[in-house]
């Protein structure tokens, strides 16, 4: 069974120039020398499996990688495992965001294997936070931040599968591609009054649900409202989380001149390293006349 939950909140407007541009604190911080990081990464591969998942034995994350994956490499390489320590992937601050930044005050030990011409994994662990005070990376405790299988086409990624226990990757490694779970969006904007008048205030109501089989990780929605008449519009961007089954809603208000508007919502899988499938990519956007016929927005 599939939980369906639904989550509200307040959409903020898009930050101003000057705020979009500035970078996030963390920017000055570079990446700790070699030494730090080989130090980092060692601490990782002596990390025993257990510590990720409970249902694996406790021997070293490196051997256990070589034990389960070096039978099933189709061409075996030395070293199984292409580590590096460098900044997490692309960050948000909590499930429901208006703002992406390429990284976050994160490190991360990312690992990758080959597999065969046709599929990667990738391990994703995190071992450090910045700490903003003294502009500093502090060491954490190796925690598991992500694992997924890619699919190749030569040497471009096409798409990716998540695995929720690492237990369990060697069997995902068997599903074919056609069954890999992909994700789905459907939308829909209400707004009241149904009728608004000249003047009025209309609060907008949009929803959007992932009807697929597997989490969108950030979905991004666009939303543009154009009143009658060559007012201002009214633009938003949004990166909520979705589960699989689950609805995310945002309201916001905005003043109708005219009374009449457009509202237009599109809704696509959102910016990261890992590559989604989703269906229906190229769907046309939601789109409502809201009070009446305006002219089309060019």
């Amino acid at each position: 069974m599939i939980a369906i939950a639904a989550i509200a909140i307040v959409v903020p407007p898009r930050a101003n120039a000057q705020d979009a541009l500035a970078p996030p604190w963390w920017h000055e911080l570079q990446v700790p020398d070699a030494h730090i990081r080989s130090t980092l990464l060692q601490n990782v591969l002596a990390t025993p499996v257990s510590t990720f998942d409970g249902k694996l034995p406790p021997i070293r994350l490196d051997d256990w990688l070589f034990a389960t994956l070096a039978p099933r490499v189709e061409v075996l390489h030395t070293p199984l495992v292409d580590w590096d320590v460098t900044f997490c992937h692309a960050y948000a601050d909590g499930p429901n965001t208006s703002i992406i930044t390429a990284s976050g005050p994160e490190l991360c030990a990312k690992g990758s294997i080959r597999i065969s011409a046709e599929r990667n994994i990738q391990l994703v662990i995190l071992v450090a936070n910045a700490v903003r005070g003294a502009l500093a990376w502090r060491p954490t405790p190796p925690a598991l931040r992500d694992v997924y299988i890619e699919r190749m086409k030569e040497w471009s990624r096409t798409d990716s599968f998540d695995v929720s226990d690492l237990g369990g990757l060697p069997d995902l490694l068997q599903v074919p591609f056609d069954q890999w779970p992909k994700v789905r969006f459907k939308t829909e904007i209400v707004w009241d009054p149904p009728k608004p008048l000249p003047g009025d205030t209309v609060r907008f109501s949009i929803s959007v649900r992932n009807t697929g089989g597997r989490a969108a990780n950030r979905a991004w929605v666009e939303i543009l409202v154009t009143p009658c008449c060559g007012k201002p519009e009214v633009r938003r961007d949004w990166f909520p989380f979705i589960a699989a089954g689950q609805s995310v809603r945002a309201d916001f208000a905005v003043t109708l001149p005219e009374g009449r508007a457009i509202a237009i919502v599109s809704v696509k899988h959102g910016p990261g390293v890992k590559t989604v499938h989703q269906i229906d990519q190229n769907a046309q956007p939601t789109a409502v006349v809201v009070g009446g016929s305006p002219s089309l927005p060019r």
